[in-house]
């Protein structure tokens, strides 16, 4: 998988409409010229005030907020979202309002706003009720099964993403895999969750699925901690965030960063996983992505108390309640 080649210059200089096309057929594979393409289509249509224009842009702009949502940038794609909403109008355009509104709702959730989360996806369903072969719905499918399953719904989650599993095809497959795997591993599961991250990691090579390799990485090492097999998670969470690093994945780094350091604990190694879970808990902190940053504060609270500094662990328990107390569902 080839994600550093340089972008076709033919393409760099070519027709909006083509630069957008490609953009987004290209957005699994590859992540970086996905940007530079829908990047270069704004730069052609700056000033123009066309309705080809507007469209045009509002469909680069889609491309963009996902991928901003994948990488972790929410602002910057919540950002490029509202501006979407502006270009392209429901009517005229349900499925890419359809991702638009899954893009929402995974920021929503990220930042424990599960209320607004759910309307988000539930709107975005509406659009593409009759769409079952569209990649948006089962991108909104994922997403829903994603705040169920952060709501303490898991039956409802995972028949939600048996419904995904279902619908999905190619790249978007290897996707709800990794999706049915952090289900699985989160529900007590981790032997067959493992089966469904290593079959997400085999989808994201068939279908050359640039964007879940990281977290594909990612869940498999959580699977092999519950398993006890901590060399086995950590060459995983190496692979994650050589790629999220290559790739600019900030969310990635982030969720790696909090497993390695869960790891680094199962070890013995306390003073490690401290300075791990704080590392993680600072880039969470400057993403605004309070779901991780609770996940932190409780590893901190339990690692402090390993090491008897329990003013600090004290501080970081109250920290994660505070963050699971502004919840909203």
């Amino acid at each position: 998988m080839d994600q550093k080649a340089e972008p076709d210059n033919a393409l760099t200089f070519g027709d909006p409409a083509l630069l957008t096309r490609v953009a987004w057929t290209s957005r699994w594979c590859r992540r970086t010229q996905s940007v530079e393409y829908a990047k270069r289509a704004l730069a052609i249509l700056k000033g123009e005030k066309s309705q080809r224009a507007i469209t045009q842009r509002g469909l680069a702009l889609m491309c963009l907020s996902w991928q901003a949502k994948w990488r972790g940038d929410f602002d910057l794609s919540m950002q490029e979202a509202l501006r979407v909403e502006g270009a392209l109008p429901e009517d005229a355009f349900p499925v890419e309002r359809a991702h638009i509104y899954s893009v929402l709702g995974v920021i929503h959730y990220s930042r424990h706003r599960l209320d607004l989360a759910d309307c988000s996806v539930q709107r975005g369903l509406m659009l593409v009720a009759h769409m079952d072969s569209e990649p948006a719905h089962v991108d909104l499918l994922t997403t829903l099964a994603t705040i169920q399953r952060h709501g303490g719904n898991r039956q409802s989650a995972g028949e939600i993403l048996g419904k995904a599993r279902s619908l999905a095809e190619g790249a978007e497959l290897a996707r709800v895999e990794h999706n049915v795997a952090r289900w699985m591993q989160a529900d007590d599961a981790p032997a067959h969750a493992l089966e469904h991250a290593e079959r997400a990691l085999e989808l994201a090579d068939t279908f050359n699925n640039r964007v879940i390799l990281p977290y594909a990485h990612e869940v498999a090492g959580a699977c092999l901690i519950d398993l006890g097999e901590l060399d086995r998670a950590e060459a995983h969470f190496t692979d994650g965030l050589t790629i999220a690093t290559e790739d600019e994945d900030t969310r990635a780094q982030c969720q790696i960063v909090g497993w390695h350091a869960q790891l680094e604990k199962e070890r013995g190694n306390l003073g490690q996983a401290r300075d791990l879970y704080r590392f993680g808990s600072e880039i969470a902190r400057k993403m605004d992505y309070t779901l991780w940053e609770k996940i932190f504060a409780r590893g901190l609270a339990d690692v402090y108390e390993g090491l008897g500094d329990f003013k600090a662990s004290v501080e970081a328990h109250k920290m994660a309640w505070k963050l699971e107390a502004a919840k909203r569902q």
